[in-house]
């Protein structure tokens, strides 16, 4: 009997990823991607689900995000595979959208080229994560084009919006698409191999007003700078982050020099240089610890801007205003002993001649929403390097996205063989 895998074709590999890549699909326009998805799954012989999740509808959800990027909907592909006898659900999913590739001057080719040399095939969105989305997919159709003769069944699932705040992952949430276990195929590759990463911290974006009081500037003593406000707030946000960071326990996160970042990534304020700064507004990106849900964290971050700012005379009596612009990601984990990463672990090692290092992630993903809005233990493991992401130049091997996609279908086979029961015990809460 043939094995499942030899119907992983690094050519196919290739092809699919360079089609997606030289699609567009910056976050808040993926329609064109997803359709294109779509239209792949509809040519096998397979269950296709292709829908558009209304934004206000979302919105409505109580575990709805929030959302940066003005979208009227969120486009949603998913293909499934319904084996022979009873088993369990493995999903595989990724997202479809990419940041914006900013200055083209600073890349060497068009942004969206596909270009190859040797090994990396170079474009937006790349590694992080086209290249993941196409191993997941390459694996599900080498599933589809092998027979029936499996038991549950094997769900691929492509999302939007992953870039702004996981919106895409709750709109397959909310289509119905669950799963015993998951497997989300981001970037995780450092020094060369995947990493088997089963836990990862989480973000949210916070806006943060500070009052201030005009006046001239050759009167600066006059008035109340925004501008010094916000300094007294700022050291209230660092001593936050010192201490969320100081506290964390968990072995793998520790590893990280700063797994919980707190940063300002826009600051306004002010309307002439003669006055007196009267309001600054910053947007601030606030991590979530693995021990805390996002509204915990923000009581904490509150709490701590509440303790610095109340010997001040100004703060005191003025004190600035935080308000939720996105709850992004929540962190998430899964446990170590679990199945689902035994047997990841197991096929990678078989793929890659080495086991897969065991790490945790300080960035959020979609795994949260999995295991947080669906309780399904989930991991993360794919062909791209995060250190290119998000950059000019952003390349990803086509040999590892090939054995990534390889050790996905390794990976559900053993998955498939499970009791259902057992995986679904082994589910814990977020």
């Amino acid at each position: 009997m043939v094995r499942r895998t030899a119907f992983v074709d690094p050519d196919h590999v290739r092809e699919r990823l360079v089609s997606l890549i030289r699609i567009p699909s910056v976050t808040g326009q993926e329609d064109a991607a997803v359709g294109q998805v779509a239209n792949w799954l509809q040519q096998l012989d397979v269950e296709v689900d292709y829908w558009n999740d209304g934004i206000a509808s979302l919105q409505k959800d109580p575990r709805y995000p929030g959302h940066e990027v003005e979208r009227a909907w969120a486009p949603v592909a998913v293909g499934v595979l319904r084996g022979e006898q009873p088993g369990p659900s493995v999903l595989l999913t990724g997202h479809i959208d990419v940041v914006p590739p900013g200055d083209y001057s600073r890349w060497r080719d068009e942004p969206f080229s596909g270009v190859a040399r040797g090994d990396r095939i170079f474009g937006c969105g790349a590694g992080d994560m086209k290249a993941g989305l196409v191993a997941a997919m390459v694996a599900f159709e080498a599933f589809a084009e092998s027979g029936r003769n499996f038991p549950g069944r094997v769900i691929f699932a492509a999302v939007p919006a992953e870039e702004d705040s996981g919106l895409g992952t709750l709109a397959a949430i909310r289509g119905g698409w669950e799963a015993d276990v998951c497997i989300v195929p981001e970037p995780t590759v450092q020094n060369g191999y995947p990493e088997l990463v089963i836990a990862h911290a989480g973000a949210m974006s916070l806006k943060v007003e500070v009052p201030g009081k005009s006046a001239h500037a050759s009167k600066r003593l006059q008035g109340e700078s925004a501008l010094d406000h916000f300094l007294t707030v700022y050291k209230a946000m660092r001593e936050d982050e010192r201490r969320v960071n100081e506290g964390e326990t968990h072995p793998l996160m520790k590893v990280h020099p700063l797994p919980y970042a707190t940063n300002v990534g826009t600051i306004r304020g002010g309307l002439w240089s003669s006055s007196v700064m009267d309001s600054l507004e910053a947007q601030v990106r606030v991590g979530v610890a693995l021990n805390e849900t996002i509204e915990q964290a923000e009581q904490r971050f509150r709490s701590v801007i509440d303790e610095f700012i109340r010997e001040d005379p100004w703060l005191s009596d003025h004190p600035p205003k935080i308000s939720r612009l996105a709850s992004g990601f929540g962190s998430a984990r899964t446990a170590e002993d679990h199945p689902l990463v035994h047997a990841l672990g197991e096929s990678a090692e078989e793929e890659f001649r080495r086991a897969p290092t065991v790490a945790a992630a300080p960035y959020g993903c979609d795994m949260s929403g999995w295991v947080r809005h669906a309780n399904t233990p989930t991991v993360v493991y794919g062909p791209g390097e995060i250190d290119l992401a998000h950059a000019p130049n952003e390349s990803v091997s086509l040999e590892t996205t090939y054995k990534v996609a390889r050790t996905l279908v390794k990976t559900t086979e053993r998955l498939l063989e499970m009791d259902a029961d057992d995986l679904r015990l082994r589910r814990q809460p977020a």
